[in-house]
């Protein structure tokens, strides 16, 4: 009888010790959880010590690399492509994300990557692959300029609109959101670069206007494009563009 409830209590206690850990990972953004906290090692428990337990730390180290392959770029490149109508600041300057709540975001610090994956879905090799295949351009951008007579964001688009992509690139105008300020601190915490527009290729930074006009006058643009997976198949693709 004894033995029966030692077993019980040993199950129970993995079953809850499971949970827990699937949870805590499930709500940060880490990229490893091995070495356990000293108050679970005073408890006396052992992963390993039942298949249970083995079971937990698979599923956990299954979690941990998905979202050891994004970054917080992705992050962000993920949120602003496949949810278009949600915002950083949505709900009084804070977001609802499932499983957090509220969650208020300091563009300045590192955010985790279930703030940008609200719905509480964290399969971000899924993600990783929508960004790859769907979205592997996009261009954060402006409607206007305030300080020149024509707009750097505009002569980018322009010229990016001439190589006719498939898939299209993804526009993020900044000044119509309420959260682009936000954003644009992100962008130029990731990225380096503070201004518009901000072309991320692939998840990283091509620069803005003047960069791939550059790379289009060389003639490196197409080919750049291409080896990110995108088809082109403009006219002026292979031509000196200059828009006002």
């Amino acid at each position: 009888m004894a033995s029966s409830f030692r077993r019980r209590r040993v199950v129970w206690s993995t079953i809850i010790f499971s949970a827990l850990l699937l949870f805590y990972v499930s709500t940060h953004d880490i990229a490893s959880l091995w070495s356990l906290p000293q108050s679970l090692k005073d408890f006396g428990f052992s992963p390993s010590s039942s298949h249970a337990g083995q079971v937990a730390l698979a599923k956990l180290k299954e979690v941990t690399q998905r979202k050891a392959q994004a970054s917080e770029i992705h992050g962000l490149l993920y949120f602003v492509s496949e949810y278009p109508e949600r915002r950083l600041d949505e709900d009084e300057g804070y977001i609802n994300v499932t499983g957090l709540g509220r969650v208020e975001v300091n563009p300045d610090d590192s955010i985790g990557l279930d703030v940008y994956a609200p719905d509480g879905d964290s399969n971000w090799e899924s993600h990783m692959k929508v960004l790859k295949e769907e979205h592997p351009l996009v261009i954060f951008s402006k409607t206007y300029c305030p300080y020149y007579h024509f707009s750097f964001s505009q002569r980018a688009k322009s010229l990016l609109h001439s190589y006719e992509l498939d898939p299209p690139p993804v526009v993020i105008e900044l000044n119509t959101r309420s959260d682009g300020p936000m954003i644009q601190k992100i962008l130029a915490r990731l990225t380096g670069r503070r201004t518009v527009p901000n072309i991320l290729l692939q998840g990283k930074s091509i620069g803005g206007s003047d960069d791939i006009h550059a790379l289009h006058e060389e003639h490196k643009l197409k080919d750049t494009l291409e080896a990110a997976g995108l088809e082109v198949s403009g006219v002026w693709a292979g031509l000196q563009v200059h828009a006002a």
